[in-house]
């Protein structure tokens, strides 16, 4: 029996490991290894501290130790750190194991990686928090672009009983052209908000891109090279092309901004699914858009705002904040979904996932 035990904790993907009562490990299974990446000569006889991450406080500890010590089990949270360097989390588990008098002999750990889980947690809140955002937005913009449209109507008005060269002509002409930037910006929040009208055909994303090309190359300017990577059996996808045209061009504007005017930016499209698929999507085929740049890519503390209406780390007068949260609102409205990240080699990476239809 034992031997089938033994054989069992082996080949589980959960991770185990056992110490003495002083916390030295006496063993570990091969989950552990594939997990932590440290060897099993490596860790026997050290300490679980070896994992520790830096995430939390002493006190955190402490109490883990004061409770197993006890006699107790202690189940928790923990944020530990790979042999390379990289964090994960785990759901733990450790048990008091004791001699027939009473006393512990052992600890035995049973860790579960939840990085799935997390990613997931994370996901939903972020989704939740941009849908009440999306509400609040479209509320606001509705009132106000019934607001802008009495202001510009009454003005283009006024304009026309004005002399031509006057002081209050030139101003009227100036309070139009703000007027009509407002509007825009009103109308990227009701995108966002899904306000629009929005009239969807069945295409691939190759077409919309194809016909960007040369107008991309305008837009970009000369210091800023664009690559194209586009599948060459492409997924059918219900969207709005015109709108997709402004998801690539926003991304693209925005990378230019990032490199400063110089740098290279890959566009490619791909078949995805039913696997290989980021965790929160549902299952089933995609059709894939992805933009790539070599600029500097996304700071850790910006990645989880990216999206936010109005939120820009541009200075001050060089941006809206509604460039990306427009390109989430179009996306979103095709029952898409779109992730923002770096790439290994450097530089960020937007890509956008769309159901197909009859694929």
């Amino acid at each position: 029996m034992c031997g089938i035990l033994l054989g069992a904790i082996e080949q589980t993907c959960e991770t185990f490991f056992l110490t003495d009562a002083e916390g030295v490990i006496l063993y570990v299974n091969p989950a552990f290894e594939r997990l932590t990446g440290y060897g099993r000569e490596e860790v026997l006889g050290g300490k679980p501290s070896l994992l520790k991450s830096g995430e939390h406080p002493a006190e955190f500890y402490r109490e883990m130790w004061e409770t197993i010590k006890a006699g107790r089990r202690w189940s928790g949270r923990l944020v530990n750190r790979r042999k390379d360097g990289t964090p994960y989390t785990e759901e733990v588990r450790i048990c008091p194991i004791k001699s027939p008098d009473g006393k512990i002999k052992y600890f035995l750990a049973l860790r579960h990686d939840i990085a799935r889980e997390s990613q997931l947690e994370s996901q939903l809140a972020q989704s939740q928090k941009m849908e009440s955002m999306g509400l609040l937005a479209g509320q606001m913009a509705h009132d106000f672009n019934n607001l802008l449209t009495i202001i510009i109507g009454s003005m283009e008005l006024i304009s026309e009983d004005l002399k031509a060269g006057s002081v209050a002509r030139k101003l009227s002409g100036e309070i139009l052209r703000s007027s009509k930037e407002s509007a825009n910006l009103i109308k990227q929040l009701m995108v966002f908000a899904r306000r629009q009208e929005f009239k969807p055909v069945l295409t691939t994303l190759n077409e919309p891109i194809r016909e960007l090309k040369v107008l991309m190359d305008s837009l970009l300017g000369k210091g800023i090279s664009v690559a194209y990577s586009l599948d060459e059996a492409p997924y059918r996808v219900k969207i709005e092309p015109d709108q997709f045209k402004q998801v690539i061009m926003n991304l693209a504007v925005n990378a230019k901004d990032a490199m400063k005017d110089s740098g290279g930016i890959l566009i490619r499209t791909f078949n995805a699914g039913p696997a290989g698929l980021p965790p929160s999507l549902p299952a089933g085929k995609y059709a894939a858009f992805e933009l790539a740049d070599t600029g500097p890519g996304i700071p850790k503390d910006v990645l989880p705002r990216i999206f936010e209406p109005f939120y820009t780390t541009k200075p001050k007068g060089k941006g809206t904040g509604l460039g990306l949260s427009t390109v989430y609102g179009i996306v979103s409205q095709s029952n898409g979904y779109i992730f923002a990240g770096n790439r290994p080699q450097g530089g960020a990476v937007f890509t956008a996932y769309f159901p197909t239809v009859n694929p």
